[in-house]
């Protein structure tokens, strides 16, 4: 495991220094106005679909001359001074909702006038129970901290019909593996409620802290309700200290006849709702009949970096951690006096977010959230570039319809021709149109329900498009 996770810090490492790379080359080549004009803030959109997203940026050497937000075209954008991720004098971290081109950027400028961008003076309260923006309304129970109210303003009706967000603690005697088990429902208590904390408040986004303790451990959830955006985004903190016990959290949907679907590589699958584990990627989404409203309605739940999950009724419980012992394999029974290290032990960090949604998660965009979540917005600040030919916002790439998603955009690994990746993602056959900055003409591609292609686009514009296997190969 720890060479593992040593290969893995270095491949990250590695792809941060190749993304900053080329981001920067990209930027370079973009034409921005002289610095006394403002202070260009590029946004990159990693996806090949327009993108709603908030965008942040520190500006710790800001000296809080007055200045605003504007966007290409010099409309005015509304941002929000929040929590700094440094604790230095004069750091402000600067919030505002990007709207990008698809696989594309957006050029923001900072310029004087207008107000100053003073960093949040808000005392911590632990009254504040119950918050709203434009699309919902969200109440707390400061005793457990779970949401004892999660109301759709769009939709008119309550999204839970129980406790949500609750933080359940399950005894799991089992080995590393799990050996012979199913799933986990041996309940021994829940998180209660320490304090709620209102940490940001603005016309971008609010976000509160739900801080909760079972035994040595602590939970702290952060929840953000953008003003932008129907979704509720969710950092979560663990300091983790139990033994033989699982955590899962917990949301009762208020629907009937529900249907859970889990995404896999590539694709989703249904599976049924007894109360097994499951393993997924990014989300999970159960849907049915609205209690109140009697038509179709779900709960998307996606994540960044959890992949178990379980589906009993119209509950859906997210798995957050276990803690057996470390590489214990049954049929060793461990020593009650025996000295062993267990597995999560600590802090972990991950974000989840809540996508209530009429009709299926095909009508909530939930692959799209899912992705923007997992592979956020990039932001540069830039400089002077009179010779740049690019213009202040354009899309390289775009796809229609958004059942087709681009996953990877590459050189060819024998010659200068571009790899594009795509897979079909609503079990649906249908004909898309790939349009690539620099073609006169759109690439029509078929594709089969759940369909991967890889495209070979030939540095020859005039050479046509190929279509490759996995090994970028025709054979």
């Amino acid at each position: 495991y720890d060479d593992a996770q040593h290969t893995y810090g270095s491949v990250i490492a590695t792809a941060d220094r190749v993304r900053n790379a080329a981001l920067q080359k990209l930027s370079w080549h973009i034409a921005t106005p002289p610095i006394e004009e403002g202070i260009p803030l590029i946004v990159f959109n990693p996806h090949a679909w327009s993108s709603t997203v908030p965008a942040e940026i520190e500006l710790g050497w800001f000296d809080r001359t007055p200045y605003i937000l504007v966007d290409a075209s010099g409309t005015p954008v509304e941002t929000q001074a929040v929590h700094s991720h440094t604790s230095l004098i004069g750091s402000i971290r600067l919030c505002f909702i990007a709207n990008l081109p698809p696989l594309g950027y957006h050029t923001y400028r900072l310029v004087p006038g207008g107000a100053k961008i003073l960093t949040q003076d808000i005392k911590s309260r632990n009254t504040a129970t119950e918050w709203e923006n434009r699309w919902f309304r969200i109440t707390f129970d400061a005793g457990s901290g779970c949401i004892t109210g999660l109301y759709d303003k769009m939709n008119g009706c309550h999204v839970f019909n129980g406790p949500a967000a609750r933080a359940v603690v399950i005894d799991d005697p089992s080995d590393t593996w799990s050996h012979g088990i199913s799933h986990y429902d041996q309940e021994v208590g829940d998180f209660s409620g320490e304090k709620i904390t209102l940490l940001e408040q603005g016309t971008v986004k609010t976000t509160l802290r739900i801080s909760s303790i079972y035994g040595k451990s602590q939970l702290t959830q952060d929840f953000t309700l953008y003003n932008a955006i129907p979704r509720i985004d969710v950092r979560v903190t663990v300091d983790w200290h139990e033994r033989f016990k699982v955590l899962k959290l917990c949301f009762p949907l208020n629907v009937s006849d529900p249907v859970a679907t889990y995404e896999i590589p590539y694709g989703h699958t249904v599976r049924p709702s007894h109360g097994d584990e499951e393993p997924a990627q990014s989300w999970v989404d159960v849907s049915g009949i609205h209690s109140e409203l009697g038509v179709p309605y779900g709960l998307s739940l996606l994540n960044d970096g959890k992949y178990s999950f379980s589906s009993e009724g119209t509950e859906l419980r997210l798995t957050v951690l276990r803690s057996p012992i470390y590489a214990h394999h049954q049929p060793y029974e461990p020593d009650p006096e025996g000295i062993y290290t267990f597995m999560d032990q600590g802090l972990q960090t991950f974000t989840y977010a809540l996508l209530p949604h009429t009709g299926t998660w095909k009508d909530a965009q939930t692959v799209q959230h899912a992705a923007e979540i997992n592979q956020p917005a990039f932001i540069i600040k830039e400089t002077y570039h009179p010779w740049a030919h690019l213009p202040q916002t354009g899309a390289l790439l775009s796809v229609i319809p958004e059942n087709i998603v681009i996953t990877a955009v590459k050189l060819a690994e024998d010659n200068d021709d571009l790899i594009i990746r795509c897979f079909e993602t609503q079990n649906i056959p249908v004909e898309a149109r790939i349009t690539i900055y620099g073609r006169t003409e759109s690439i029509a591609v078929y594709f089969a329900p759940c369909e991967i292609k890889t495209l070979r686009i030939p540095a020859d514009r005039f050479s046509p498009v190929k279509e490759d296997n996995l090994l970028e190969s025709s054979e």
